[in-house]
């Protein structure tokens, strides 16, 4: 742990901007939510619809750190996920799911090396 994530005005700072964040991303969820019920959309596409809209907004007044991501909002994200799983049709399609994972990671780490030696060749 380094000295400068044991400042509490750090920590208040943090814990301040997380909790903007949290109660905005809540306050969008539950409104959409409330939305998709009355106007027969589905709530996912809704979220989707919702997100792309506030890509446009100008957001530099939060300043998300991709640890912060990490640690706290994909946890829960990947327990819902996998709470409401059907392992039933997980066990069906194994194989497939196996194949598209492995390609996807070698194509990704073909791609972000090609880009690499493209953006800087004369480096090794």
């Amino acid at each position: 742990m380094s000295l400068e994530a044991t400042n509490p005005e750090i920590i208040t700072q943090n814990l301040e901007r997380f909790l903007m964040v949290f109660s905005v991303s809540l306050a969008v969820a539950a409104l959409s939510r409330s939305w998709a019920i009355f106007r027969k959309i589905p709530y996912t596409l809704l979220l989707v619809i919702v997100g792309i809209g506030l890509a446009f907004v100008d957001v530099r007044l939060v300043n998300l750190s991709p640890q912060l991501i990490l640690e706290i909002f994909l946890p829960p994200l990947l327990f819902e996920a996998t709470w409401n799983l059907s392992w039933k049709n997980l066990k069906s399609n194994w194989l497939l799911i196996t194949l598209f994972a492995i390609f996807g990671v070698l194509i990704s780490i073909i791609g972000i090396v090609g880009l690499k030696q493209k953006s800087s060749p004369n480096q090794a």
